[in-house]
């Protein structure tokens, strides 16, 4: 339910496609740049179909099983469609460094394998579940699109390996590569997109090195959140009224994976959750040189998301903002069934 994917394509979908890549910047306002990629007029503020088909079944008072196996069950995917046009290199590979052996899959065009720039990408999973195959086929179009090798990192999940093993698997990644990129970009969706945002931060602060360029998916922000406060208020989201109680139910749904996924993050250490390498929207938004941030209009995430890439924008002047209408949460599962998906990967591989 929280992770639904589909083998069927969105109807329409090349004419979408280029409707979406028409569309220009919205605005640049404090720092960042805009792009609003709104549905049709004529269907404004409702899910695209596919994802409408993931929500419209939630009943009501939802309540999500925290039990470990059913969660990981939770977050596996299917049904992605290759949309690369070259040949293309994937191979798994082990990378020992600071003490830490991590399983990475390299991604790359053929005629780019001696590319000089690298992007480090962390799958979602909510810190618990996920393998970086779950995200191959968006990262085999990354690589083709931005002419970048990529490294989908396997690092390791809570709770067998908590906070901040993860992050640290991430480190090592980027301290064995470092020698044979001039430049190093960080990536990931959801609670990937947090580990890279930590990953990001010890590099700067430890020396290791300066990251080009931050590519961050739906990320999440924000540990130990007030779920009464401003940022998980989905009334303040636009939605036709017809579709706002399963919106709302969503919401409810994501307020509860919220709070499970921290607990098994870091399994009862007694951590500080506002330290920055937990909670990267409150972490010296000078530290995210190059921020593009991409997600849903209807992302449980979206309103951490805006808080999140203003600091980075009025800190640094260089961040991108990217929303897709109808879109929701975990939209790289409908990689080459939806278009917006599509368009997000392209507008991503410009940006790094």
């Amino acid at each position: 339910m929280l992770n639904d994917t589909t083998t069927e394509r969105s109807l329409g979908y090349q004419d979408e496609l280029n409707r979406l890549r028409k569309l220009k910047v919205a605005n640049e306002n404090n720092g960042v740049t805009s792009w609003i990629k709104e549905r049709p007029a004529a269907v404004l503020h409702t899910y695209e179909p596919l994802v409408w088909e993931t929500v419209a079944g939630i009943p009501e008072n939802p309540q999500l099983d925290s039990d470990l196996f059913s969660l990981r069950q939770g977050t596996e995917t299917a049904g992605q469609r290759d949309l690369t046009t070259h040949e293309m290199k994937v191979e798994m590979r082990q990378i020992v460094a600071m003490n830490r052996r991590v399983r990475v899959i390299r991604v790359a065009r053929l005629d780019h394998l001696d590319s000089a720039q690298a992007i480090l990408y962390f799958h979602g999973g909510a810190y618990y579940g996920g393998t970086p195959e779950d995200v191959l086929v968006a990262m085999r179009y990354l690589a083709e699109q931005s002419n970048c090798v990529v490294y989908n990192v396997d690092y390791a999940l809570a709770p067998e390996q908590p906070y901040p093993a993860g992050i640290l698997d991430g480190l090592a990644v980027v301290a064995a590569l470092k020698p044979d990129y001039d430049k190093i970009s960080l990536s990931g969706d959801s609670a990937g997109a947090s580990i890279a945002l930590a990953v990001s931060q010890l590099c700067r602060s430890m020396g290791i090195c300066t990251i080009e360029s931050h590519l961050l998916f739906y990320p999440t922000l924000m540990q130990g959140s007030d779920y009464n406060g401003e940022l998980w208020n989905d009334q303040s989201i636009d939605i036709v009224d017809e579709q706002r109680p399963a919106l709302h139910r969503f919401y409810q749904l994501f307020e509860q994976l919220d709070k499970i996924m921290t607990d098994y993050y870091v399994d009862q250490q007694p951590l500080d959750l506002t330290a920055p390498l937990l909670s990267p929207l409150l972490a010296d938004p000078r530290s995210f040189k190059r921020t593009t941030v991409l997600i849903g209009e209807f992302d449980p995430f979206r309103l951490q998301s805006e808080a999140f890439i203003k600091q980075v924008g009025l800190a640094n002047g260089d961040a991108n903002y990217i929303r897709y209408g109808g879109i929701s949460h975990a939209f790289l599962n409908f990689t080459g069934n939806v278009p917006a998906v599509q368009d997000a990967i392209q507008m991503a591989a410009k940006l790094v």
